[in-house]
């Protein structure tokens, strides 16, 4: 080290993560605090709630409106009486329709899904002389 205004000064105070850690710990972010009498920074992490897995995200599928139920489904739900603000209606009422409409019918990917499963187990009782 050099004395005086040819000081060699570096940081070598660092906070590492790496892909699990950020997984499993979620938001966080190192803090540098002042060294003090020590030659180091000492370093706290701060980390944030990690919000759980919800499931996916509901999606509407334009081809539901095609069911001879469907209207029937979103008038009998619309129709509900709910207590709260405006908001909190059209949200207890949305979140009430989103289960019926779940059940209301698979989307066509997964038709073809079971009839190839369905294939398959064909396929294979021939295979076994079934």
């Amino acid at each position: 080290m050099r004395v005086g205004s040819e000081a060699i000064s570096k940081k070598l105070d660092r906070a590492l993560g790496n892909w699990f850690w950020f997984k499993m710990a979620g938001d966080t972010h190192a803090m540098y605090h002042p060294s003090g009498i020590s030659d180091h920074s000492p370093v706290s992490i701060q980390m944030r709630d990690k919000w759980p897995y919800r499931g996916r995200p509901f999606k509407f599928l334009n081809f539901w409106t095609e069911n001879e139920r469907f209207l029937l489904i979103v008038n009998q739900e619309w129709d509900k009486a709910h207590s709260g603000s405006p908001l909190v209606v059209i949200h207890k009422k949305l979140k009430c329709l989103k289960s019926h409409l779940r059940e209301l019918c698979t989307r066509p990917d997964s038709k073809v899904k079971e009839l190839r499963t369905f294939l398959h187990s064909v396929q294979q009782d021939m295979r076994s002389g079934v």
